[in-house]
């Protein structure tokens, strides 16, 4: 009798369990995590994680020596762009942020300085710039940012909502990039961050 009781929860705990895994298959709005085609719909979660690491891994390449900072920006946008992997609703988000790490990778490999070492924070290593081609690094950062925020508010209606604000945490790292090269510049992205905070 035991043993046919057993049997019988077990069998309904197996079928009722297969639904659900069925479902989760087909990706839904929490699941969408490093994207691999399973993130297809817009939601609120995967657009945090993303505003997040954007927000806060700028503000630790700001932390760094400037030579080192390239890199740490790139490594940022990949890692955001990771997010969105695969995904098809995010599909022109993930090219927005791709074109910015593809124009820092480019930056970091055609001035790399090769008379200083790389640096190490935490699991992460990070390698110098020329001094000397800083300028035009922070040039060419910002016209890729610029060109992400364009495709990024060019979404359709739909993905306006999700979009604008994966289009203002990179008008935000801009405004970073900008302030971190001016006199003053720790103040005003201690400023930027606080109001970031408070928003």
């Amino acid at each position: 009798m035991f043993t046919m009781v057993f049997r019988f929860l077990l069998i309904t705990a197996l079928l009722t369990a297969q639904p659900a895994a069925a479902n989760n298959e087909g990706g839904n709005s929490s699941g969408g995590d490093r994207g691999k085609g399973t993130n297809n719909t817009l939601s609120a979660r995967t657009t945090n994680r993303v505003i997040y690491i954007l927000g806060r891994g700028f503000e630790k390449c700001t932390r760094l020596p400037p030579v080192y900072r390239y890199d740490c920006y790139r490594q940022t946008y990949r890692k955001a762009s990771d997010i969105l992997r695969g995904s098809l609703v995010y599909s022109e988000a993930y090219k927005a942020l791709t074109g910015v790490e593809e124009a820092l990778r480019l930056v970091v490999r055609n001035n790399v300085d090769p008379s200083k070492k790389p640096i190490r924070r935490g699991l992460k290593t990070y390698k110098p710039i020329q001094e000397s081609a800083i300028p035009e690094a922070k040039a060419r950062t910002e016209r890729a940012m610029q060109q992400a925020e364009t495709i990024l508010l060019r979404a359709p209606d739909n993905k306006q909502m999700q979009y604008s604000r994966i289009a203002d945490a990179v008008n935000s790292n801009k405004v970073l990039l900008r302030s971190a090269m001016l006199p003053g510049g720790l103040l005003r992205i201690a400023w930027h961050l606080m109001q970031l905070r408070l928003a």
